[in-house]
């Protein structure tokens, strides 16, 4: 089965914050302006270069004390919600 490589679209721009550990993410196009913690900046950062659901999982468990399918859950939560705001690309 063939996987789905994701990606945040060009005109989505990530900005981290004075740590590093978090930031916000600005859709260039409508404005809108998104607050992430920790986890959600490693996941977004990963969407920057392009990945798939399964490394972005990965990498949360990788990064925190989380478990696979714990993991799993709120990646999928996350691109639900980065597809319904009409950021991501898929390939």
């Amino acid at each position: 089965m063939k996987t789905t490589r994701l990606k945040l679209r060009p005109y989505v721009r990530l900005e981290a914050d004075a740590e590093g550990k978090g930031g916000m993410m600005l859709d260039t196009q409508s404005g809108t302006i998104c607050v992430c913690n920790e986890s959600a900046w490693v996941s977004l950062k990963a969407l920057k270069k392009g990945v798939d659901a399964d490394a972005l999982a990965a990498g949360l468990t990788r990064s925190f004390d989380v478990a696979p399918d714990a993991a799993r859950k709120d990646v999928l939560a996350l691109v639900r919600e980065l597809h319904l705001m009409d950021l991501l690309e898929q390939g």
